[in-house]
């Protein structure tokens, strides 16, 4: 997946989760990379919810920079880089 279809997948998922249509997202407050502000417990959940699917987690929250996990664009940049490249290509 490229980072803009990433980011997709991440409103998507936001829109699921908060019962708001991709509009709402996309029209809410900004972060400094120009993709929607997230908290950091949906960022959390976000980034769990990806990583069952994988049956393991993707990334040790201890050591991940606080600021990816504020903005639609860092989740979606962290998921990208956190997924080994032999996993998506088994997957196809």
């Amino acid at each position: 997946m490229t980072e803009p279809e990433m980011q997709q997948q991440v409103m998507e998922m936001l829109m699921c989760l908060r019962r708001q249509s991709m509009q709402d997202i996309a029209n809410g407050p900004a972060h400094a990379d120009g993709t929607p502000e997230i908290d950091s417990m949906t960022a959390v959940w976000v980034v769990s919810t990806v990583g069952r699917a994988f049956d393991r987690p993707l990334v040790r929250l201890s050591n991940v920079r606080r600021e990816s996990l504020r903005s639609v664009g860092g989740v979606a940049a962290l998921i990208r880089q956190a997924i080994p490249a032999q996993l998506v290509i088994g997957a196809a």
